[in-house]
């Protein structure tokens, strides 16, 4: 006998960030509105003339990045848990970056919704966990490896350390959350992809709740080289703060970041019985294929999730205040989701407002989906958008959208949209409103 189902409403009641600008998401969002950039040259690796020598890079290796900076987990851990465990800080030991990274933000974001699954109040069989994640553990993976090849002990956590999954386990596991436990990796938009399907399990009654979103810590020599024979990134621009530079004519690449965006989904009259806060209500989402090409963008496939996100929604695109573009600073990418977005919404309209959260933070691959839909979700609770940076002459194959540059706009916000866009053909979009 089938069951009969009511789609649940959805809310978002806790965020948290990581990213280069900030070790939370009240400071990276300071720093967003502010206009300040995370881009700089690499540090993680030491002295760059001795890395360059090294690995014999060309003069053109792009050695920036939008780091994560000053970050101590266990500093973080102490500030944020009540009580801290031998455990708590054992546990970290044995975790890549990547999955330290999700775990302080998620640490922030449950602090954020203030849940507290050992109270009572939370079932913690019905809260779950989706972690995206690009790569997982590149730095774990190439340390051993270079021990490997030296003929020194590989660790036996060498696995544990680097598979992408781990990031949610971890987190389940520190959290006692029993319900899905998952890591979705789908590139770029494994973030997006991952609040996408915390949003349906929610709608279809089959969590409470769930911790959601993307992690990465991909800015490792090999990483950054693979990308750079892509000929995927920017070696720099005039500074290392101008080098990503999304809809400019003199854009020539991405710059990698790393970080982790986590948002706290939950069904809306399970928050409303414990007071939670609302930021926002999560309205639509949709994911497609372009079934073109494993790295170029295609006008088409962004064309047709946007058209079907709103379609979810229920709204017309006219209805739409703000995009938060993928926008990776790439010339074809930029070119093809501008004529996507006019595609849908218009051209020449004073709405939707378009941002560009990369040219602030870098591109940190599995996690930015996560990031940027917690930027959208601040910008629909506050009314208040961040600028894109270095945006100093609009590509002429850009023109018709209105870009909020170099200073941020505040402008009533009802209703947002986020796309994340991967290789492989895979693309996102989410749909935040205004709860009412």
């Amino acid at each position: 006998m089938k069951k009969t189902i009511g789609l649940k409403r959805v809310v978002v009641t806790g965020l948290g960030m990581i990213t280069s600008l900030g070790l939370s998401a009240k400071d990276t969002w300071k720093a967003m509105l502010e206009g300040k950039s995370g881009i700089d040259y690499i540090t993680q690796w030491g002295e760059l003339s001795e890395v360059k020598n090294k690995f014999q890079l060309s003069d053109d290796f792009p050695l920036i990045a939008g780091e994560v900076k000053d970050f101590n987990i266990k500093q973080l851990i102490k500030q944020r848990k009540t009580e801290v465990t031998k455990e708590d800080l054992k546990q970290v030991k044995y975790m890549d970056a990547f999955t330290q990274f999700a775990y302080a933000a998620t640490l922030e974001a449950i602090a954020d919704a203030n849940v507290n699954l050992e109270d009572g109040e939370v079932n913690p069989d019905r809260v779950g966990v989706i972690i995206g994640s690009g790569l997982g553990g590149p730095k774990t993976w190439e340390n051993e490896f270079e021990r490997f090849m030296q003929g020194k002990r590989v660790s036996p956590f060498l696995i544990p350390r680097m598979i992408p999954n781990l990031a949610a386990g971890n987190v389940s596991i520190s959290f006692k959350a029993k319900g899905a436990n998952a890591c979705i990796a789908t590139a770029c938009a494994s973030g997006a992809h991952a609040i996408g399907e915390a949003l349906q399990r929610i709608q279809l009654g089959k969590e409470d709740a769930l911790a959601c979103g993307g992690t990465e810590a991909s800015i490792t020599p090999l990483t950054v080289a693979g990308f750079h024979a892509l000929k995927a990134l920017s070696p720099t621009f005039k500074t290392p703060q101008s080098a990503s530079r999304p809809f400019d004519i003199g854009r020539n690449g991405f710059v990698m970041g790393d970080g982790a965006g986590i948002i706290i989904l939950e069904e809306l009259e399970h928050a409303l019985a414990r007071g939670a806060r609302i930021y926002a209500e999560v309205i639509g989402f949709a994911m497609t294929g372009d079934a073109s090409h494993i790295t170029d963008p295609d006008v088409g496939g962004a064309i047709r999730c946007m058209t079907l996100a709103l379609e979810d929604a229920g709204i017309d695109a006219e209805e739409v205040d703000l995009i938060n573009p993928h926008a990776t600073s790439t010339p074809k990418g930029d070119i093809n989701e501008s004529r996507a977005i006019m595609e849908v919404f218009g051209a020449n309209r004073d709405k939707p407002l378009i941002t560009a959260n990369k040219s602030q933070l870098g591109h940190s691959l599995g996690a930015i989906g996560g990031i940027e839909a917690a930027s959208t979700v601040l910008s629909v609770y506050e009314d208040n958008v961040p600028p894109i940076l270095n945006l100093d002459q609009l590509d002429p194959e850009c023109q018709g959208l209105n870009y909020v540059s170099h200073q941020a706009k505040q402008e009533t916000i009802h209703t947002a949209l986020s796309n994340s866009f991967g290789f492989g053909g895979t693309n996102a979009s989410l749909v935040f409103r205004k709860y009412a």
